[in-house]
């Protein structure tokens, strides 16, 4: 099974020795894996630091942590990928959501510091036992891996000679008809200016992330199509690969 790394296939081989480059698209559930991973996180905390509870009525007891960040932080990050996901974070409305986390942030910390809320309802102690990071977790793990390398593997874009070809397994039986183009000219840009999907989520200060590509192809016989490839992983890779098999045919921004 392949590798993040190796979600973008470049430099394989056809039988007529043309350079074929993949670049493969993927859905927003990529950047779930911050949930699942930091829900494993809270289950070994609870696991390991949590306390035995036995609640009315129940003959086995429950594994909780005693201290109520822990499932507040996990709250956090969920509440955090949803918006991250669901809003793209570009030019001014990045700066105007980072104001809006900073500010969020500055204000739960201070009201987590007023005692009353501790004791009077509605308290905000929040507390989820062992069992609820586990199923969470591994449901949604076992979703994640299943679409980012298996069905997000079923479709792809391919650029071979001057052929560019957008490629979905199983997509005549679907009743989807192939989409191919021959290229006189093709331009490719990288937009990696999402903050918190791009450089955060996906590891993009550490060397990693993902990024969006627009493709505009100038093709045989006039005209031109325009498509965008999102949440590519490591995208440089692929661009560089297209550059330097396409040559002046090709003009790629990254």
């Amino acid at each position: 099974m392949a590798t993040p790394d190796q979600a973008i296939a470049a430099g394989a081989a056809t039988q007529s020795g043309t350079q074929e480059i993949r670049i493969y698209a993927h859905s927003p559930i990529l950047y779930w894996w911050v949930v699942w991973f930091y829900g494993f996180v809270c289950a070994a905390l609870t696991y390991f630091q949590g306390d035995r509870i036995t609640l009315a009525d129940s003959v086995k007891p429950v594994f909780i942590h005693p201290s109520p960040w822990v499932g507040l932080s996990f709250t956090l990050v969920l509440l955090l990928v949803i918006v991250a996901t669901s809003v793209r974070a570009r030019g001014i409305n990045a700066l105007l959501l980072l104001l809006l986390l900073g500010g969020a942030a500055t204000g739960f910390y201070f009201v987590m510091n007023m005692p009353r809320l501790w004791a009077t309802p509605p308290s905000l102690l929040l507390h989820m036992n062992l069992a609820f990071y586990l199923l969470l977790s591994t449901v949604l793990f076992v979703v994640w891996f299943v679409i980012v390398f298996i069905v997000d593997r079923l479709s792809y874009w391919r650029v071979r000679g001057t052929q560019v070809e957008r490629v979905q397994l199983f997509g005549s039986a679907l009743g989807r008809a192939p989409e191919s183009w021959s290229a006189l000219h093709i331009r490719l840009t990288r937009y990696s200016d999402d903050i918190i999907a791009h450089k955060i989520l996906a590891l993009g200060f550490l060397g990693l992330g993902t990024s969006d590509i627009d493709a505009k192809v100038s093709i045989f016989g006039g005209g031109h199509e325009q498509f965008r490839i999102e949440n590519v992983w490591r995208a440089a890779t692929p661009l560089r690969a297209v550059q330097a098999a396409m040559g002046q045919k090709a003009t790629v921004v990254i």
